[in-house]
């Protein structure tokens, strides 16, 4: 890649150039010489007008080149998300020699996301006091054993 030419340097040359030409006169007593007037330069004019237009079509030929990069990178962005939701939804179409569905997944780190969010949903859950889904399977199992006894109760009563 090539690099561009420092222009510092003649940036400074030119602004001191033009800083000795804006000083004022000294005071010596002695009228100033008038100035002599340069002849005018139609070369100059053309070569400037020339070398302007050549910047303004390398700046907008730079600027559609960086158009066109991120454009590619849009489209790029837009396939990937696009692979993303479809792989999430199931409805994307499946290649031959491809992976499994559930590989898709574990690509993109969504299961890893899952379980993650899985165990702060629990962690939270219990701070607030709610039981764990084992508490709740015994509490059932312990309602179904009651029930029977309650009806083997009644049922001996009826006799």
């Amino acid at each position: 890649m090539a690099t561009r030419r420092d222009e510092t340097v003649s940036v400074k040359k030119k602004a001191a150039a033009a800083g000795k030409k804006m000083l004022p006169a000294k005071k010596t007593g002695k009228p100033a010489a008038p100035r002599k007037k340069a002849p005018p330069a139609k070369k100059v004019a053309t070569v400037k007008k020339a070398s302007q237009q050549g910047k303004q079509a390398g700046a907008q030929g730079l600027l559609r080149a960086g158009l066109k990069a991120l454009g590619n990178v849009r489209d790029d962005v837009v396939k990937r998300q696009t692979n993303v939701i479809e792989s999430l939804l199931g409805i994307g179409q499946p290649k031959g020699d491809g992976a499994p569905r559930g590989f898709a997944l574990e690509s993109f780190g969504i299961r890893k996301f899952e379980d993650v969010f899985d165990q702060r949903v629990a962690t939270a859950l219990q701070r607030l006091g709610m039981p764990t889904a084992q508490e709740v399977q015994e509490l059932r199992e312990q309602i179904k054993r009651l029930l029977e006894h309650l009806d083997r109760i009644e049922s001996g009563r009826k006799r």
